[in-house]
């Protein structure tokens, strides 16, 4: 985690005392440099427009608009943005509107502070992030779909090359760009050039729902 190139982060959440917690977590890591902080859907966007963080960590419950309405606002206005969601556990609820929209990992507010420091590198660099017990929800959600869910998400595993399996499989065992080039023997580079051919491919629009293909057609071994 260079201290050189800190993560540029964004910080929104409501909650004053919750965004005082989180910021004091997370600037502790030299890794990461809070760029601004944002108590609503509207400044979070504002700020993202100005501020262009590599990772904003978004709440979900806020007034004006919440956190799902506005990560949908910057990943329109940039796509390339990284948002990953802050929930409680219990609102699972949200997550499939999450991913459709383009989050780029969930994690619970009651994670650890490692858990929390690491997630904002993981999706920096380009991996999703999902705080185990989410992690365990939609896996067990995978699990429980249906044969029909299943197939197309073979026929649609059938259209990649072997190399992109490769990728995809890495991607579902959560590794990023950086340890899918190393663990293949490839360029950045070219571990990105797979990734957006995969996820047209797919078409998905980021690493988590790419990584539920990969657990729908049975390529990642699911272990409780």
């Amino acid at each position: 985690m260079s201290t050189e190139h800190p993560v540029g982060l964004l910080l929104v959440d409501d909650d004053p005392l919750i965004r005082a917690g989180l910021g004091t977590i997370l600037a502790s890591d030299p890794g990461i440099k809070i760029l601004g902080e944002a108590e609503n859907g509207i400044r979070a966007i504002e700020l993202a427009a100005r501020l262009r963080p590599q990772v904003t960590m978004m709440d979900i419950r806020m007034p004006q608009l919440d956190g799902l309405g506005a990560m949908e606002r910057i990943l329109a206005q940039d796509p390339e943005a990284k948002v990953l969601i802050l929930t409680t556990f219990g609102e699972e609820e949200y997550i499939d509107r999450a991913m459709a929209g383009g989050a780029a990992g969930f994690m619970l507010k009651s994670s650890s502070p490692e858990e929390l420091i690491g997630a904002v590198h993981s999706v920096a660099d380009g991996a999703a992030a999902l705080s185990p017990r989410i992690a365990k929800r939609l896996v067990d959600k995978v699990r429980s779909l249906d044969h029909g869910r299943h197939t197309v998400a073979t026929s649609l595993i059938a259209q990649l090359t072997p190399r992109e399996r490769d990728v995809l499989s890495l991607v579902g065992a959560g590794d990023s760009n950086a340890e899918i080039a190393g663990e293949l023997v490839l360029t950045p580079a070219t571990v990105k050039g797979h990734m957006t051919s995969i996820m047209l491919k797919l078409g998905v629009r980021n690493r988590v729902e790419a990584a539920l293909i990969a657990y729908q057609s049975g390529m990642v071994n699911q272990q409780d």
